[in-house]
């Protein structure tokens, strides 16, 4: 994926090779065409081709992108009660240096609110509240903050539109997954709050350190928030969900669960040069990647081939027609 010269081979044959009596076959061609031209633009090979973010995004699809062990029982039961977990841990959203002047609306920040808004819709986001705060770096930050919060960094703003809908993209699809909790507890604590979803959906986990003392004023807390049909799905995932618990490596688990919403992100926005400019900038705080440096990392060359893979060029083009 860093060979520009060869990317930009693939984008000609498949331009070249688009049958214009065949439009459904020409148009997967030319999707494939412009992701081979937006790696390209990545590594200098060639400017960014236009932006064609998705027009819809069915979970179905969002299923098949899925990486194993970021929907199982126990990923599913923490997405399904997070709303009700997150109050539980009470935040402070100042020490991400933000407060109320800093609230992102739509006449404040447009390069900012515009990419969160259009993906909120996109995604059928859960209710949150975005603050801008002035920062270097590319990273949202997630807080559970009633509701919750996306604290976006002022360095966002530098990049292009493809890598800010990335960016919130992925950073949306997390709030519903339970990552302003389990991506910033410690895997053990991560594991803790699972056992709690997992005794308050009526199952018998086994003990990871939830202290016994302090187990039953959280269930009582979740029982008198959490809604009766809600309550009935998550018994229903329960048994699985505790068993599963007692395999599973807690830090393999949040890997797989910030891996599918990048992409997921991907397939939403549909600019892998976007993407991994994104990443490449978290990759290693405080030092410079080059582009071809940074396509030897696992998560960017990950996404890079996945862009150019016969599946997702599949989803794409059933998400943009």
């Amino acid at each position: 994926p860093s060979d520009g010269a060869a990317l930009l081979a693939v984008a000609e044959v498949a331009r070249r090779l688009a049958p214009p009596a065949e439009p459904a076959r020409a148009a997967r061609l030319e999707e494939l065409a412009r992701l081979a031209t937006s790696l390209a633009a990545f590594v200098g090979a060639a400017p960014e081709p236009p932006l064609r973010p998705a027009r819809r995004l069915p979970e179905a699809a969002r299923e098949q992108l899925a990486v194993p062990g970021s929907t199982g029982p126990i990923a599913r039961l923490l997405a399904l009660l997070t709303p009700y977990l997150e109050p539980l841990f009470p935040a402070d959203l100042a020490r991400r240096g933000a407060g109320a002047g800093d609230r992102l609306s739509a006449g404040r920040a447009p390069a900012l609110s515009g990419p969160l808004e259009a993906m909120a819709r996109l995604l059928g986001a859960r209710p949150h509240a975005a603050f801008r705060v002035n920062r270097p770096g590319v990273e949202i930050l997630i807080e559970n903050t009633q509701p919750p919060a996306l604290v976006v960094p002022s360095g966002l703003e530098a990049l292009g539109e493809g890598a800010r809908l990335f960016a919130a993209a992925r950073a949306l699809d997390l709030v519903g997954r339970g990552w302003a909790l389990a991506g910033k507890f410690a895997p053990r604590d991560v594991a803790i709050l699972l056992e709690l979803a997992c005794r308050f959906a009526g199952a018998a986990p086994p003990a990871v350190g939830l202290p016994g003392a302090r187990a039953g004023a959280f269930v009582e807390a979740l029982e008198r928030s959490v809604p009766p049909s809600v309550t009935a799905r998550a018994a229903a995932l329960a048994p699985a969900a505790a068993t599963e618990l007692g395999e599973v490596d807690i830090g393999a688990l949040a890997a797989a669960i910030l891996q599918t919403s990048g992409r997921i992100a991907l397939l939403a926005a549909g600019d892998p040069a976007g993407a991994l400019e994104v990443l490449k900038s978290g990759a290693r705080l405080g030092e410079e990647l080059d582009p071809v440096t940074a396509l030897s990392l696992p998560e960017l060359r990950e996404l890079a081939l996945l862009a150019l893979s016969d599946p997702f060029l599949d989803l794409r083009v059933a998400v943009i027609g």
